[in-house]
Parts: structure tokens; C-alpha cells; sequence
């Protein structure tokens, strides 16, 4: 019971995100032909501008954003609540769900979200759901074609009503 419990409390913050009822920010980024997402604890945004075979948590490049640059809603990711993060590609999107990192991500190149409770400067979501490997085949295969993708992270801290 308690399982169901959280997954209904993830799923309205997911619907509080996707309708723009949290707080939340907007920004672009693409995916690349190297763009393998195999990783299996981690999901990577960078603003680099080439992906190697390598970075397998990538699932974008050429991001508008990094972590430090979130604005106002880099102030929740400090108090307890859920993190959503959206990749969009137009045709597909997914969605990733965590916890906030209790932490100001300073990061100026790359976002990132774990499945360990690890935080450094680039992470804005620990114990997430499901990882690069994780995400649906047909949002991965856009993302190899190197489709432009709208990025949506939004929190939902603790006890957060919607206005």
C-alpha cells in the first residue's frame, strides 16, 4: 500500500510539472549521433558540444543550462521534495523522478541525476527512478538523430501546494 502511496505522489508531481504548477524552468538542448545512454545509475545534460561513446549517462549536449544556472528553483533543491525532469523531443518524451539534493548545484557545464544519493556540484536529483539505460527506446533513438529536445526540471518540495 505504501509502495502505490509514492507512486501516486510522484505521478502528481510529475502532472504538477508537466502543467506548469511547481516551480520549474524551460530550456533546450539536442541529442547527438554518440549518444549510447547505457548507464545504468546516472542521466547526464551537458553543454558541451560533441558526446563521445564514452559519457553513456549523456542524453543530451549543446544545453542552454547547466546545474548553476537553474535559477529560482535552485533555492528548493535545498529543502526536502521531488525532483521531475522532462525530456521532450517532440515526437516522444519520459520523465525522471527523485529527491532533491538538499544542495545548490554549482555546476556552469552539465546537469546531473543519480540513483546513489551522491551530490556534487552538477547533481539536482539523487535516488531517481531510472537512469539513462532506463529512458524509452524511441526517445533514445530521436535523440541519436540529434533531435533539438525541451528540457523541463521542476520541483516539488515538501508539503508544496499549488497555487
Amino acid at each position: 500500500m505504501l509502495k502505490n502511496h509514492l507512486i501516486n505522489k510522484d505521478m502528481s508531481c510529475v502532472d504538477m510539472v508537466l502543467n506548469r504548477r511547481s516551480p520549474h524552468v524551460v530550456f533546450t538542448a539536442r541529442g547527438h549521433p554518440n549518444i549510447t545512454a547505457k548507464n545504468r545509475r546516472t542521466i547526464e545534460i551537458t553543454k558541451d558540444i560533441y558526446v563521445t561513446k564514452r559519457g553513456d549517462c549523456i542524453v543530451a549536449c549543446c544545453s542552454e543550462r547547466a546545474a548553476g544556472e537553474l535559477g529560482e528553483i535552485s533555492q528548493y533543491l535545498t529543502k526536502p521534495g521531488k525532483v521531475v525532469i522532462v525530456i521532450d523531443a517532440g515526437v516522444v518524451q519520459d520523465y525522471v523522478v527523485g529527491s532533491t539534493p538538499l544542495a545548490i548545484p554549482t555546476s556552469m557545464w552539465r546537469i546531473v541525476a543519480r540513483k546513489s544519493t551522491y551530490v556534487d556540484d552538477s547533481t539536482v536529483a539523487i535516488s531517481i527512478e531510472k537512469a539513462a539505460a532506463d529512458l524509452k527506446r524511441e526517445l533514445l533513438t530521436a535523440l541519436r538523430r540529434g533531435a533539438p529536445v525541451r528540457i523541463t526540471i521542476g520541483v516539488c518540495p515538501s508539503g508544496y501546494v499549488s497555487p
